[in-house]
């Protein structure tokens, strides 16, 4: 399906697979040419289509660039995102540690 995916967006699928005792995870590389803004494009349409598709068949995903965490944070609902923020509140009231990371960001959601 990745494969399938990243070459509809002509990319290339560079891919891996960690396997641990009782997980497995498939690391996806998507790589492109950052001073190219086409290619820039691309990357990005391919990456939010991998984010859907993986959405729709359940699959987790973890661990993505800053620039999707907003995204992927979404996906696992308002109840996980209430409860990420409400510790965030109780432990970093100041937004001082990693503000956004993981899409936990009491400046975006501070009516949480």
């Amino acid at each position: 399906m990745a494969k399938q995916i990243l070459n509809k967006h002509g990319l290339d699928y560079v891919g891996e697979f960690i396997v641990g005792w009782r997980d497995m995870h498939h690391v996806i590389d998507v790589l492109y040419d950052r001073t190219n803004p086409e290619e820039t494009k691309r990357a990005d349409a391919c990456f939010n289509e991998l984010l859907d598709e993986f959405e729709k068949r359940g699959y987790a995903v973890y661990r993505v660039n800053t620039r999707f965490m907003d995204r992927v944070a979404q996906s696992y609902g308002p109840v996980k995102r209430r409860l990420e923020h409400t510790l965030k509140k109780a432990l970093d009231p100041n937004n001082i540690l990693a503000p956004g990371k993981s899409g936990i960001d009491l400046d975006k959601f501070n009516d949480w």
